[in-house]
């Protein structure tokens, strides 16, 4: 069983209560010979009574997948990870949170390197993010606070990698329960497909596009009941995009083996 994460650095998505959230996961197994689709649905869907980011920590704490891919970076730049991961985490795990399932990211940036943000140079990336730069994709700084940034979500995913205990990849190579970073966008562009502005409306140019990605995407997972729904929403697609950065690790297809670097900063993981 494979699990796709799409996450967020925005408290609000998290709420019990909220109706629009997107943090989406799939699921997905072998049948028939090949990759089906087998569930999607919102965070707040999950079973479980506790709020819904405990109730997605839950989840990857069981173990029951083979991997999971989630879009959100797992580690910091090497400058600013100080040794192990799972030591990380530790630091991430007792920062302060004002009442918030993760802190928020000036505060995140200020307890993980001891200067406010933001930082000189304000954007700083890990070498897998830059490599991704370099052809185009645009990729947010874990530690950039500012507009469109990467530090909130950052600060997210290292909580709830610590309070779900998951072994990370590529720190940890074996599962089960493997949580693996992956990236939509770079996928995309891997495939040759458009990683850009399949975004927003339901209708409109952005469906467009997001049907183009949906009819390559039939070649590869059976979807299923499921397809209506990624093509009316880019959240729910990028869960199901983001399954295939667990499954390229999980079954040694990846684009790129990750650099001697990525012990200390992490990789994206990108199915070939």
């Amino acid at each position: 069983m494979w699990l796709g994460i799409d996450f967020s650095g925005n408290d609000a998505m998290w709420r019990a209560g909220c109706r629009r959230s997107n943090v989406w996961i799939a699921r997905a197994g072998a049948g028939r010979g090949r990759l089906e689709l087998q569930d999607l649905r919102r965070v707040q869907e999950l079973p479980g009574s506790g709020p819904p980011f405990e109730r997605l920590a839950a989840l990857l704490a069981r173990r029951e997948h083979d991997a999971a891919g989630i879009d959100a970076p797992c580690a910091l730049p090497a400058a600013y990870a100080g040794g192990a991961h799972a030591a990380l985490l530790t630091r991430a795990a007792a920062l302060p949170r004002e009442g918030r399932a993760f802190p928020r990211g000036e505060a995140f940036v200020l307890g993980m390197t001891g200067r406010p943000a933001p930082l000189s140079p304000p954007k700083p990336t890990r070498r897998t993010e830059a490599d991704w730069l370099r052809l185009g994709v645009n990729v947010r700084s874990t530690l950039w606070a500012g507009a469109r940034g990467g530090a909130p979500m950052t600060a997210a995913c290292l909580a709830l990698l610590h309070a779900a205990g998951a072994p990370v990849w590529p720190f940890v190579e074996e599962g089960p329960g493997l949580v693996v970073e992956a990236f939509p966008a770079a996928q995309l562009h891997a495939w040759g497909l458009p990683h850009e502005s399949y975004g927003a409306p339901a209708h409109g140019p952005a469906r467009a596009v997001r049907a183009v990605i949906v009819e390559a995407l039939r070649e590869r997972i059976a979807l299923g009941r499921l397809e209506p729904l990624l093509r009316a929403n880019a959240d729910a697609l990028d869960a199901v995009l983001c399954l295939f950065g667990a499954v390229a690790v999980g079954t040694g297809r990846l684009t790129a083996p990750p650099e001697a670097d990525a012990r200390a900063e992490g990789w994206i993981a990108v199915h070939r």
